[in-house]
This record gives C-alpha cells, structure tokens and sequence, in this order.
C-alpha cells in the first residue's frame, strides 16, 4: 500500500503550478496585471516543490542506500 500518497499529490500539484506559470510567463500569455501575481505563484510553488522533493528523498533514503549497494556489486 502506498504510505506517501499525499506527498505525491502535493509534488505532482506544485510541479503543474510551476511548470505552467513558467510557460505562461515565459510566452507572454497574460494581462499586464497578472505578471506579478503569476511569479508568486511560480515562485513559491518552486519552493514548495523543493521541501516536497526534500521529504521526498529522506523518507526512502533506506531505499536510495539499497540500491547504491546494488549497483557497487555489478
């Protein structure tokens, strides 16, 4: 059973704000209005990203060890 869920919800949701602020920022698809509103988002959706991905990386750290010691044996 997957014990995380709610951190994969939270990365995948972060990552589409933030992939899709930078597109909309990046061509230009917005009013005048919206630019400083959408590089908040863009922002702070990034940070958010990087603590998920931070949580992410030590709750399967005993996993990430197992396959170092894989990969030193072939």
């Amino acid at each position: 059973m997957k014990q995380h869920y709610i951190l994969d919800i939270l990365l995948f949701l972060t990552a589409a704000v933030c992939i899709g602020t930078g597109i909309i920022l990046d061509f230009h698809l917005f009013s005048r209005g919206m630019k400083g509103t959408l590089r908040i988002w863009h922002l702070y959706s990034g940070y958010l990203m990087a603590g998920g991905i931070l949580l992410h990386i030590i709750w399967h750290w005993n996993w990430i060890r197992a396959g170092k010691k894989y990969w030193e044996k072939t």
